[in-house]
C-alpha cells in the first residue's frame, strides 16, 4: 500500500502535537505579508496609545488581530490545498478563528535571563469534560527565523493527547513572575521532553495548543514575529471568545475577503465585531 505525504504529516500532528513545514512559502510572498501585517501592528500599537484594544497577551508578547482583513496574499496561503487538507484531516468541520500576529518583543531583562531561563508554560485553554479529541489547530507563518535566540516555540510533544498528573499544573504550582514577564514560569525541566521548534523564515508550523507549550526567550535585540491562524472543531465552544470574525471580514476588512475563507469564519453575533482600527464609520444623517 502506497502512503503519501499527506498520510504522513497528519499521522505526525496527531501523534506528535506538530508537523514543522520548512521553506513552505516563497521569501517575496512572505515579505508582501510582512508589510501589510507589520504596517498594521503598528497602527494597532498607535491607536492603543489612545483606546483600549481587545484580546491582548501580556509582556513580552504583542500582539495584532484580524490579519485576514488587511492581506489577501495571507488569505491566500491559508487556503492552500495542502494546508486545508491537514486542517480539515484534523478537526472536525473546522473554523477559522482569527489570523493573528504574535511578536515576542526583546526586553534586556530577558537577555540577562537568559536561555535556560524559566518559560511559561501552558496549554491554550483547559480541557472539556469527556473524551479528549482534537478541538484547535494553529497554523503559524515564521516571520523571521525560529532560533533559540529568537525565543522560537518550545513544545512538550505528544501532550495533546492526555491530561497531565495532577492537572492542571497552572493551578496546583503557581510561580511568581519575573522580570520582564508578566505571567507565571517554570523550570524548562519542569517538563524533560521539551524540544524547539527551529525553522527559517517562510516555514509553516501547524500545532495544536493543547499541547503544552511556551514561548522561548528572546535575548536578541530584535522582535521576533510569527502569523498564527487559529481554527477550532465545529463542535468545540471557543474558549476564550475571540471576535465575530465573519462580521469584520465583511463590514471593516480592507481588501476582498476570498469566499471560501469567509464561509469558515466564526460568526458568532454575540462577539465583539470590530477590533482596534477596524471598525465601522459611523455617519452623522
Amino acid at each position: 500500500m502506497s502512503i503519501n505525504q499527506h498520510d504522513r504529516d497528519l499521522y505526525c500532528l496527531k501523534q506528535a502535537g506538530y508537523i514543522v513545514l520548512k521553506d513552505f512559502v516563497d521569501i517575496a510572498l512572505v515579505d508582501k505579508i510582512e508589510k501589510a501585517c507589520v504596517g498594521f501592528e503598528l497602527e494597532v500599537e498607535a491607536f492603543r496609545s489612545e483606546q483600549e484594544v481587545i484580546l491582548s497577551h501580556s509582556w513580552p508578547l504583542r500582539t495584532t488581530r484580524c490579519l485576514y482583513a488587511v492581506s489577501q496574499e495571507l488569505q491566500d496561503l491559508v487556503m492552500r490545498e495542502r494546508i486545508q487538507k491537514l486542517v480539515h484531516g484534523y478537526l472536525d468541520k473546522p473554523v477559522l478563528r482569527d489570523s493573528l500576529m504574535q511578536t515576542n518583543m526583546p526586553d534586556p531583562r530577558n537577555a540577562e535571563r537568559g536561555l535556560d531561563g524559566d518559560i511559561s508554560f501552558h496549554r491554550d485553554t483547559l480541557w472539556p469534560d469527556g473524551e479528549i479529541t482534537p478541538n484547535y489547530l494553529h497554523v503559524f507563518l515564521l516571520l523571521n527565523d525560529f532560533t533559540p535566540e529568537h525565543g522560537a516555540t518550545i513544545v512538550v510533544p505528544g501532550t495533546h493527547r492526555e491530561k497531565e498528573p495532577g492537572y492542571y499544573f497552572k493551578n496546583s504550582d503557581p510561580r511568581p513572575p519575573q522580570k520582564g514577564i508578566d505571567y507565571r514560569v517554570y523550570e524548562q525541566s519542569y517538563f524533560p521532553s521539551t524540544t524547539q521548534l527551529l525553522a527559517p523564515r517562510g516555514s509553516v508550523i501547524l500545532m495544536d495548543p493543547m499541547m503544552i507549550h511556551s514561548q522561548g526567550i528572546n535575548i536578541a535585540d530584535t522582535p521576533r514575529r510569527v502569523i498564527n491562524t487559529t481554527f477550532r472543531a465545529a463542535q468545540t465552544v471557543g474558549k476564550p471568545p475571540l471576535l465575530n470574525a465573519r462580521a469584520i471580514a465583511e463590514h471593516t476588512a480592507r481588501v476582498p475577503i476570498r469566499q471560501d475563507l469567509l464561509s469558515l469564519l466564526e460568526d458568532t453575533e454575540s462577539l465583539p465585531s470590530e477590533y482596534g482600527p477596524l471598525r465601522e464609520l459611523v455617519t452623522e444623517a
